[in-house]
């Protein structure tokens, strides 16, 4: 299995950046599917260093330009467009310096959570390490302070004494090096961030896989209070594009059997076929039984749930290449879903 640090698959990303990488800069066109976005979605690498000088952190940043406004949005979002093959040169009206500007904020606000991890470390490091070491450092002077006395009465101690004072000066050696350390690691800075390319996100012009804010809204406020009353407590994250709408949790801890639930929610004004996303295709794939669908049929009027379990094992869909989604058949989620 290759993936991120092996070096066949980094000598690969690096080949691709070296031969493509102004192209990249040009940009490219997308569809999206659902309709939602219209506009360019700008991407960046924002870097954080620390006092030594390594790197602390790297993340790529996606940042969605309408014309009105900004918003950072997941970058894992570009699963969910259609790549266009159009040659034609497009002219926008939106330019990346306002970009530009957002992405030194979002490296900031970055900077500030690396920034609460490395301090709660370097806590443990003086509470565990620091305090362990000016302990020893302590034990140290009280057993030099008798070997000296016991110097003075005459006796011969020469070599006790040399190795209490060698091991005492490497304790505080370490002493200091682990002080500067800790100070080094909550020293954060940050560069520039990295243009590294745009797409033009323009909204389909099929409505077969156009979604209704409204009626999702109402599919959402009624997952979350089944979850509610199932004992969980649900996290709305549907705006952060993570390939779930939902992230409950149990109440207990998960050595303790707990559970948590990552749920993907649909709703439909009526019945129909559902469709999911490359993104949440990818996600159920990879949480298996912990992932759940919701479809909330009949949402307007009379909303009856549905969950499924692992929809990937549970359901047969047909993938639909040209609009990247994974169509459910109405029969198929309503007879396998369990009506709650």
């Amino acid at each position: 299995f290759i993936s991120f640090g092996h070096p066949l698959f980094e000598a690969l990303i690096e080949w691709i950046n070296r031969n493509y990488f102004t192209k990249l800069q040009k940009g490219a066109v997308f569809e999206d599917p659902s309709g939602r976005y219209d506009g360019v979605l700008w991407f960046f690498e924002g870097e954080v260093k620390d006092g030594k000088g390594s790197i602390a952190g790297k993340r790529l940043m996606a940042i969605y330009d309408n014309g009105k406004e900004l918003n950072g949005v997941n970058p894992a979002i570009l699963w969910d467009f259609v790549p266009q093959d159009s040659n034609e040169p497009t002219k926008l009206d939106i330019t990346k310096e306002k970009a530009q500007e957002y992405s030194i904020d979002a490296v900031s606000a970055y900077k500030q959570e690396i920034f609460k991890e490395r301090k709660r470390q370097g806590e443990i490091k003086r509470k565990y390490g620091i305090k362990s070491l000016e302990y020893l450092i302590g034990e140290l002077d009280v057993d030099l302070a008798e070997l000296y006395e016991r110097e003075a009465r005459g006796e011969k101690v020469d070599i006790a004494i040399r190795n209490k004072e060698e091991r005492k000066r490497q304790y505080e050696e370490t002493l200091k090096t682990l002080q500067k350390e800790i100070e080094q690691e909550i020293s954060l800075t940050i560069s520039m961030p990295k243009f590294l390319g745009a797409i033009l996100v323009q909204p389909t012009t099929s409505k077969e896989m156009i979604s209704n804010e409204e009626i999702e809204m109402i599919g959402m406020v009624i997952a979350m209070g089944y979850e509610k009353t199932q004992g969980r407590e649900p996290e709305d994250v549907s705006k952060e594009n993570l390939g779930f709408d939902i992230r409950s949790k149990g109440d207990l801890p998960a050595q303790a059997g707990g559970e948590t639930r990552y749920i993907e929610v649909k709703a439909r004004k009526d019945e129909g076929q559902i469709a999911l996303t490359l993104n949440e295709w990818f996600k159920a794939k990879r949480f298996k039984n912990q992932y759940w669908l919701y479809v909330v049929a009949n949402a307007v009027k009379n909303p009856i749930l549905y969950i499924i379990n692992n929809p990937t094992e549970n359901l047969k869909v047909q993938e639909k290449v040209e609009v990247v989604r994974f169509v459910v058949p109405l029969e198929e989620w309503k007879n396998k879903g369990v009506k709650v």
